[in-house]
């Protein structure tokens, strides 16, 4: 080996200077094929990605080649023929793969037993083959991207359209898989159907998004087609494609300007409508709520500020309602209108409610560059289906509810002027409710319940009631549903709670001992903390727990009977009473009334107040439910007690407790004491 060497190194210098700077990558190797010396141009070439600086010595062919061309080799430098071979040769841990044709040559100037090699790097060539030559010609001057790759789907073949869009070198591709290319924007869906088509044999066409080299996506309008052999198998795919980003730019700038609004950014009408169609189709006729939001003013802000002053609130505008209502669809009709379709608003209460959300975000102050605004707005609302299921009819009818608002100088309006004035009246309402417990408009009176053993009140239960500052008072049937839905029933519960447990801890002090009874919501009953609520409410008014009574309907208990169970558990373990309210009206109180842990039931007045009718049936059921309590040892009441034939067949029956307007109306506390003292001197005197 050192001989070779020196004789190597001992040849004109000057000679391999210009081996090393020729263009046609050259090697210089022994008889039996070691490396001795390789110019630049073949360095570059067989180091294929490395560094053209690794010196490719001694064994280094034969490492790169399999075992029969390793022969091959080894044959051609021993018969010193000048004859073409045609070698693969294999790089990096992937065996990305190069076609070369090795030309030996004995050498005139060198040493004689050396061998001079010149290289051909036929790898584009080789792929081309499979394809007809006229093919291949059109492949390398056509302006779309071609890429060949073996049916594993290593690239053999890269035209140079492919190499200018996509900015990879061939090096670079060549061997590699096409997913050098992915810009991760399809999901794995997308290419288990281009897999599946293609294996099937079938061309596959398609909209790729794809990555250049310097990170830019691209989308490319892409064919795949799949080549089969001699013997019918795919041996290669052929794809070819376009770059059409800007086509696909161009297409989807014209689709906004069609479909968006060039000032504010926001849906048009052609966008509101589709919108509203697709709602349509995709959820029938489940209810929506459709908003026309009128600027009042606007033409005055454009006469006096000008028109840019004008846009730039319209532009605000636009920001404003998008920000304050993400969960609907916000657009803008033209002119100073903008239309939000509310899917979730499906009862006029709800869309009272979001009207006044709207005005509220509108009526905050708009910093101009110019100014300072303060605006208000005009609402026209209409319902779907109900005022019709056309979007052009239900904004025209939208648009005549707002001008009707203008007209009579209303916040907002529906197309139905009745219904203009319900919700109307509803949302005034409720903001009293808000103003009532600040403004101490509530109030708690009692109804006492008469144990018809001995005649005595022994317990009262809390009602409450709402007098405004005016002297009028509103009817529990009308506002405590309204806090029901407005979610302040806990809120004002809670008050009842803990003024009727200080109410009962004074009597108790006063030597008046009865027990109050205090009613709950299902929403109550729903709270995680209730427990802790009505301990704090006893701790602080010092109520003994025996003392409180907790009354529930019937149909509150059953909405979640295992959370019932495990809540009034929990209190009746620390001796607060438990009632089941207008009992018989549930629809599966037998079946889950030994579960449910209770000390009273309370009989619904709609079955007492028939029991001096001819019908016999009313005193059946009476009697039944008397005897049911009995058997699991609950007390009875029985409500609504309004003639003493009522009175005396509960008594008759075994009822323990009564109550109802015949024995004593609901009272202050005051009155409640005197009639305590009344029904105990009755007692005293009928004994």
């Amino acid at each position: 080996m050192n001989a070779k060497k020196t004789s190597l190194y001992s040849a004109n210098s000057a000679q391999l200077a210009a081996l090393d700077n020729l263009s046609v990558p050259t090697l210089i190797a022994t008889r039996d094929g070691s490396l001795q010396y390789a110019n630049k141009a073949a360095r570059h070439l067989l180091a294929y990605g490395a560094s053209i600086s690794h010196p490719l010595s001694g064994q280094e062919l034969f490492n790169r080649l399999d075992l029969t061309q390793t022969k091959q080799l080894k044959q051609a430098c021993e018969r010193f023929c000048d004859g073409q071979l045609s070698l693969t040769f294999f790089y990096g841990e992937h065996q990305k793969r190069i076609q070369i044709f090795l030309t030996p040559l004995p050498t005139s100037t060198l040493a004689e037993e050396l061998l001079q090699i010149t290289l051909k790097d036929v790898t584009q060539y080789e792929a081309a083959q499979h394809l007809p030559v006229h093919f291949h010609q059109a492949m390398q001057q056509t302006e779309d991207m071609v890429m060949v790759t073996d049916c594993h789907g290593s690239i053999e073949y890269v035209n140079p359209a492919f190499l200018s869009q996509t900015g990879y070198s061939e090096q670079e591709v060549i061997g590699n898989n096409p997913r050098i290319l992915s810009s991760d924007e399809h999901d794995r869906d997308f290419y288990a159907q281009m897999w599946q088509t293609l294996r099937a044999g079938e061309s596959y066409r398609n909209i790729f998004i794809n990555r250049r080299r310097n990170g830019e996506r691209y989308h490319e309008e892409k064919t795949i087609t799949p080549i089969r052999d001699e013997d019918g198998q795919i041996s290669h795919f052929v794809a070819t494609g376009r770059d059409i980003t800007d086509l696909i730019n161009s297409e989807q700038r014209l689709n906004y300007l069609r479909r968006f609004d060039a000032l504010t950014g926001l849906p048009n009408r052609q966008r509101l409508s589709e919108q509203f169609e697709q709602h349509v189709m995709q959820r029938r006729k489940t209810p929506m709520a459709l908003f026309l939001v009128d600027l009042d003013r606007l033409s005055r802000i454009n006469d006096s500020l000008g028109r840019p002053a004008g846009d730039e609130l319209l532009r605000q505008t636009a920001n404003r309602l998008r920000k304050a209502l993400p969960s609907h669809f916000v657009g803008r009709l033209g002119s100073d209108a903008f239309m939000v379709l509310a899917e979730e608003i499906q009862t006029p209460d709800q869309a009272a409610h979001l009207a006044q959300k709207i005005q509220q975000v509108m009526a905050l102050p708009f910093e101009l560059t110019q100014a300072e605004l303060f605006m208000s707005v005009s609402l026209g609302i209409t319902l779907y289906p109900y005022d019709g299921d056309q979007f052009d009819e239900l904004v025209n009818k939208a648009d005549s509810a707002m001008h009707r608002c203008k007209e009579h100088d209303q916040h907002f309006g529906f197309f139905t002027e009745d219904l203009t004035l319900q919700t109307q009246r509803r949302v005034q309402l409720e903001n009293q409710l808000r103003q009532a417990l600040l403004h101490k408009e509530f109030h708690l009176v009692f109804q006492p319940r008469v144990d018809l053993e001995n005649g005595q009140i022994n317990s009262a239960e809390v009602l409450l009631r709402w007098i405004k500052a005016d002297g009028k008072m509103i009817s529990p049937g009308e506002f405590i549903p309204v806090l029901e839905e407005m979610g302040l029933i806990t809120s004002v519960g809670e008050w009842v709670l803990m003024r009727a447990c200080i109410y009962a801890s004074q009597w108790l002090k006063h030597g008046h001992q009865m027990r109050i009874s205090v009613n709950l919501s299902a929403r109550q009953l729903r709270q995680p903390n209730l427990p802790e609520i009505v301990e704090r409410c006893l701790s602080s008014s010092g109520l003994p727990p025996e003392l409180l009574e907790l009354e529930l309907t019937e149909t509150s208990m059953l909405e979640d009977v295992e959370h019932s169970i495990a809540t009034l558990s929990q209190l009746r373990e620390k001796g607060i009473r438990i009632a089941i309210d207008d009992f018989g009206t549930g629809y599966s109180s037998l079946a889950y009334l030994k579960k449910l842990p209770a000390d009273t039931l309370k009989i619904d007045q709609a079955f007492v107040q028939e029991l001096d009718g001819d019908d016999p049936s009313d005193r059946n059921i009476v009697q039944t439910i008397i005897q049911l309590a009995h058997n699991f040892n609950l007390s009875v009441t029985a409500e609504g007690i309004e003639t003493e034939d009522q009175l005396k067949i509960i008594r008759e029956l075994g009822c323990n407790e009564a109550q109802g307007f015949l024995l004593a109306k609901p009272m202050k506390e005051t009155e409640l004491l005197k009639t305590k003292r009344q029904f105990e001197e009755r007692a005293c005197l009928s004994r």
